[in-house]
């Protein structure tokens, strides 16, 4: 298995990290290659050469049976695309695990030409795919002309989460920028503030922080807004633990992994309607679906939990229950172990 380090930032990063965690490796019949890691251009780039040297090695010695790829859009597909066609050239089969919400734009809207043709023929060259959405699970079948390609879910660790104590914090956990949906949160506060003066709003993670700050001075939210930046899995869960309400009012994702953390956490969830946050939230059952952009709903979506102990029990414990049933870890490594043995044979 390749993809990006498990302790770097991003919702690869945790599904990997989570993998590793509850013994991908034990055994020795699984590996994991890190093809990315934090840092400047000089790091980064060091790390793939030598990821791909390692890998090549196994493959010259005989060590590789199947190669799982998790792949997002931009400079992380470009960076799998060695790998991909060694294991092609040595008649290794790739099972593609798709990630990233702008995967499909970046194939059809950003590259033309001999690379969008590349990059298909890449694609179309996998034994098979894991897919997040139904939307990225049909693309692939119809543009990239795979046919072993499953809806496939995150893991999230079953661990018990910290003791809740939830106080009136609006929790926000992702890079702070448009395509996200902080600005449209910020906004979405402004009005929920003016209901419930004592909520605060808390904006965890890297990115536009100054934007972040004049936007909500100048909605005069300032005084009621926390930014810690990007914090770990440790602050992460302690942030979980206060918050009252985790909302993700992206313009496109795939399957979060942070909704998933909140689930786990028995945070009530807001969401925006986009990629596979429906069907992780149970079509608005175990939380409160919005579209996007929609502020006049997002607001009323938060101010709904905050004014209703009772409504944000209920969607908490519907909430845990889903994860649980769906996205331990336990079972889906032992879905993902069976997948391998298919593949490899």
């Amino acid at each position: 298995m390749i993809g990006p380090s498990p302790a770097s930032r991003g919702g690869m990063g945790s599904v990997v990290q989570t993998y590793l965690a509850h013994g991908y490796e034990e055994g020795g019949r699984c590996r994991f290659i890190a093809t990315h890691v934090d840092g400047g251009a000089l790091r980064k780039a060091r790390r793939a050469l030598a990821a791909l040297l390692q890998f090549l090695a196994l493959l010259v010695c005989g060590r590789v049976s199947l190669l799982h790829v998790h792949l997002a859009s931009g400079v992380s597909f470009w960076r799998k695309a060695p790998f991909i066609a060694a294991a092609r050239l040595f008649r290794r089969p790739v099972l593609l695990h798709l990630h990233g919400g702008e995967f499909i734009d970046f194939i059809d809207v950003r590259l033309s030409g001999w690379r969008q043709r590349l990059a298909l023929d890449l694609l179309g060259s996998a034994a098979a795919a894991f897919a997040l959405t139904e939307v990225s699970a049909a693309w692939l079948r119809t543009r990239a002309g795979l046919k072993a390609v499953e809806l496939f879910p995150n893991p999230i660790a079953g661990a018990a989460p910290l003791a809740r104590r939830p106080g009136r914090s609006v929790l926000f956990l992702g890079r702070l920028e448009e395509k996200k949906g902080v600005f449209d949160l910020i906004r979405a506060f402004a009005a929920v503030q003016h209901q419930a003066p004592d909520a605060r709003l808390v904006l965890a993670g890297d990115g536009d922080a100054d934007g972040a700050r004049a936007l909500a001075a100048e909605l005069g939210v300032a005084d009621c807004l926390r930014l810690p930046g990007w914090v770990d899995a440790e602050a992460r869960a302690a942030l979980m633990a206060e918050a009252a309400v985790f909302v993700l009012p992206s313009h496109k994702e795939q399957m979060p992994m942070s909704i998933l953390e909140a689930m786990m956490a028995s945070v009530p969830v807001v969401a925006t309607d986009v990629g596979a946050v429906p069907h992780m939230l149970n079509q608005g059952n175990c939380g409160f679906l919005v579209q996007v952009s929609n502020i006049p709903e997002l607001s009323a979506s938060i101010l709904r939990i905050l004014d209703d102990n009772i409504l944000a029990d209920t969607i908490s414990e519907r909430g845990l229950a889903r994860v649980k049933s769906e996205y331990i870890v336990g079972t889906v490594l032992r879905r993902l172990r069976h997948r391998y043995e298919e593949l490899a044979a």
